[in-house]
């Protein structure tokens, strides 16, 4: 077997040893963050998600809020609609009798009963009458301003 030599460090090999040494020991202790340090860093993790999950829930409750709202309005709208309608329909019904009522009431008037009722017939229609129908030859014609002026 091979044997190595045991070779002698000198002082600067040494020097620089112990020098590369805490160097290390310096690195590692520069690296290490203070433990305020972490505790404000995971503070601020924490509350930056936290910020994150709320601000999420909050639009998401904006958008079912705003939901209600266009459906509400689409409700409004229709009942809107609805009610012009029946506004409407209570106009055409309640025109009617309302003047049926008035009449009755302010103007003492009533629905003639089939005595009361009477036939008349245009004067036309009494001249063919009396031309086509003998059984009205003895009454009398109507007079003219011509004739009247004669007499």
């Amino acid at each position: 077997m091979l044997k190595l030599k045991k070779s002698k460090v000198t002082e600067p090999e040494k020097e620089f040893d112990d020098k590369a040494t805490k160097n290390k020991n310096l690195v590692s202790e520069k690296s290490k963050y203070p433990y305020g340090f972490i505790t404000i860093m995971s503070i601020l993790v924490v509350a930056i998600l936290a910020t994150g999950i709320l601000t999420s829930a909050q639009i998401h409750e904006y958008r079912q809020n705003y939901e209600k709202l266009q459906k509400s309005k689409r409700t409004y709208m229709d009942l809107r609609v609805e009610y012009r309608r029946l506004l409407i329909e209570q106009q055409t019904f309640s025109t009617t009798q309302t003047i049926a009522s008035r009449a009755v009431t302010e103007l003492h008037m009533y629905f003639p009963s089939f005595s009361d009722k009477m036939i008349l017939q245009p004067y036309w229609s009494k001249q063919q009458t009396n031309q086509t129908n003998s059984s009205n030859l003895n009454k009398p014609k109507p007079t003219t301003k011509n004739e009247e002026v004669s007499q």
